[in-house]
């Protein structure tokens, strides 16, 4: 850290305000901001969505359920994606399960 920094952290604290920019920040530039993090967060929703859904979509098909139910499971799954997570990792991972029988090899 530089004494600078510490200095302006001290005026800080005790009231006075050199080194520190007194203005506060265009709207306009605000707005921008905003909306760029607000663009950000629904593009990693929409991700998060997609790939419940395209694990959803794999897991259905591998199991052969009807096309029909598939897509009803994936559309459900892309719209509730936060409780498939879960669901899909304690439930229906095949990796997770036990193993049912005994392996002779």
């Amino acid at each position: 850290m530089s004494g600078n920094y510490l200095l302006n952290v001290a005026a800080a604290i005790t009231g006075k305000h050199e080194g520190f920019s007194p203005q506060h920040p265009d709207a306009d530039v605000l707005m921008q901001y905003s909306i760029t993090v607000i663009v950000i967060y629904l593009v990693f929703i929409f991700l998060f969505s997609y790939g419940a859904a395209k694990l959803s979509y794999t897991y259905n098909v591998s199991i052969g359920t009807s096309s029909g139910m598939t897509v009803f499971y994936t559309i459900l799954s892309f719209l509730f994606s936060s409780l498939y997570y879960p669901y899909y990792a304690i439930m229906l991972n095949p990796v997770g399960q036990k193993k049912k029988g005994f392996n002779k090899n």
